[in-house]
């Protein structure tokens, strides 16, 4: 019999990677309901944020209403505007990490290198670069936790000379906030959601911009909240707060959680638009392409360019907030013919022609491979990367990879449900994770691992169901990996209400775990003496008066 309480836990170490909307959930969340816990968060930038951080390019904000893009816990009624930009956005996460102290977990400019299972001490260890001071450190931990994100790693497009260009080359990922754009001639090469956001931005400075965009793709004006952003604007583009909106919203929180939920839900209900041939997808598609028709009336040869033969959401939607007029302008050249290739001067497309300019931007996305940003070693020195690429990537539950005990993941493979809140998904991930642990940490497990049917059951699953989505149509997307008809290995087929529901309860069936030494004789040895710690230091010896469920 241990001589311990059955509600003294032992400590757990937890080390969490990346700083991120995620990775501030866990900071928030984990000290809060895991007791004894010995947290630290590592982040490789100088500062939190994630993507927030890194993309500084002009224009950048996100593509769902500011409202929705917040956690359930902590609203901020003060946004600017219906669709915030990025640096709003990260002065809300740095707003929200000052609030509840968890800055004191977060070690800045440490850049993990390499993670590797240790089998004898049921611990990873993990390697870190101090890029502050240049040093390496090692840590190791009882709980991996990765909240680095799905696009983060940003790489240039594999265009001939690219680099023998002799005026200013910037990515959209790595913006020089230093350089002045205006007057100058601007080649923008891709039509994602940061090109769309960066020519409207740069429309009204630049001399003259040459619009490098040979793709079809949706422009939905209005997004995902059209009901609330028409409302607003006419045009559907985005739309600031009015003074006497945001005092309303300060004033009466009551009133501002109605507005929040109202926006909300309208990122909820439209779920069936990723259903093939659903009602709502033929509707949508409708009115997406008599809305693009119209604002590119002056240039029709664009619409006939861009018109997808896919349907929409099939690809990542945008709402594009002027976009399409900027096309129109008299100093933007749109431009479909594929390049041949960058020289010291400009870009030569196919067709021999040669465009001379001072900035090229390459609006031209991420790594979409899914494969770990760093070496991950786990049980029988086995790699997640080996693991994923063959097949393909996979996670139980998006959370959980094959061969890696105690190994969690935010927004793993399929874990990112389409319709509803991102940060709805994280929450529901940081929840689920934080039961996994205190599971662990009660019961006296020492580790515990997805077993290989479940996980692949779960896939199997998910397979299954995307065939009756807009996904299984031909677009090439990162929702594929960069293909036109791979493996859909980004999204969770369902909402994310459903998301959250299916992480409520988890399915302890479908794990292995391994006893501490507690344990290792009888499985009930975590019951110790059988009293709980108030009753022993009489704290608090009536627990179950103090928060009664009344019927």
């Amino acid at each position: 019999i241990a001589d311990k309480a059955i509600d003294e836990y032992r400590p757990i170490k937890v080390i969490c990677v990346g700083a991120g909307f995620s990775g501030v959930c866990a900071a928030i969340r984990f000290p809060q309901r895991i007791a004894n816990l010995s947290l630290t968060v590592y982040e490789k930038n100088p500062d939190l944020g994630g993507t927030w951080f890194e993309n500084r390019y002009p224009g950048v904000a996100c593509d769902i209403p500011s409202a929705a893009y917040q956690y359930t816990f902590e609203s901020w009624s003060q946004w600017s505007e219906l669709y915030s930009s990025g640096q709003e956005i990260q002065q809300y996460l740095k707003r929200v990490a000052d609030k509840y102290n968890v800055n004191r977990y977060i070690k800045l400019q440490h850049r993990v290198t390499e993670a590797r299972w240790d089998e004898t001490k049921s611990q990873w260890f993990v390697r870190v670069q101090n890029d502050g001071k240049g040093e390496e450190v090692e840590d190791h931990c009882d709980f991996l936790v990765v909240g680095t994100g799905i696009l983060n790693n940003w790489k240039w497009p594999e265009i001939p000379g690219l680099h023998d260009f002799k005026g200013k080359l910037l990515h959209s990922a790595d913006w020089d906030s230093d350089f002045n754009v205006e007057g100058k001639r601007v080649a923008l090469i891709g039509g994602g959601s940061s090109g769309i956001q960066i020519l409207p931005a740069l429309q009204p400075i630049a001399n003259k911009i040459d619009h490098y965009h040979h793709s079809k793709m949706w422009i939905a004006s209005g997004g995902f909240a059209a009901e609330e952003a028409f409302k607003r604007n006419p045009t559907g583009g985005n739309s600031k707060y009015s003074e006497e909106e945001l005092k309303g919203f300060k004033d009466d929180p009551k009133m501002y959680h109605r507005y929040r939920a109202y926006v909300e839900s309208q990122l909820n209900v439209v779920h069936t638009v990723t259903w093939a041939d659903s009602d709502l997808a033929k509707t949508s598609e409708k009115l997406f392409r008599e809305d693009m028709k119209r604002k590119l009336a002056s240039k029709p040869e664009v619409f006939e360019s861009m018109d997808p033969t896919y349907p929409p959401v099939c690809r990542r939607i945008t709402p594009g907030p002027g976009y399409l007029e900027a096309i129109c302008e008299p100093n933007v050249e749109f431009i479909n013919t594929p390049i041949r290739a960058v020289n010291s001067n400009g870009i030569e497309t196919n067709d021999g022609k040669q465009r001379d300019v001072d900035l090229i931007i390459t609006a031209t996305g991420f790594d979409t491979s899914y494969l770990p940003r760093f070496p991950v070693i786990g049980r029988d020195g086995v790699s997640l990367e080996t693991v994923w690429e063959d097949p393909f990537p996979e996670a139980y539950m998006s959370v959980f990879a094959d061969h890696m005990p105690n190994y969690l993941i935010f927004l793993g493979p399929n874990g990112a449900p389409p319709s509803g809140s991102t940060i709805l998904a994280i929450e529901s991930q940081c929840d689920y994770m934080i039961k996994c642990i205190q599971k662990c940490q009660r019961e006296e497990y020492r580790t515990m691992e997805v077993k290989k049917e479940p996980l692949k059951a779960f896939s199997g699953w998910i397979d299954s169901y995307m065939p009756r989505t807009v996904y299984s149509k031909g677009c090439k997307s990162w929702f594929k990996r960069g293909t036109d008809t791979g493996r859909v290995v980004a999204l969770y087929p369902g909402s994310a209400n459903a998301f959250r529901k299916m992480l409520l309860y988890p399915r302890w069936e479908d794990f292995t775990f391994s006893r501490t030494e507690i344990t290792s004789k009888n499985v009930f040895g975590y019951l110790g003496i059988a009293m709980t710690s108030g009753e022993m230091d009489k704290s608090q010896p009536t627990p179950y008066l103090d928060s009664i469920d009344v019927p």
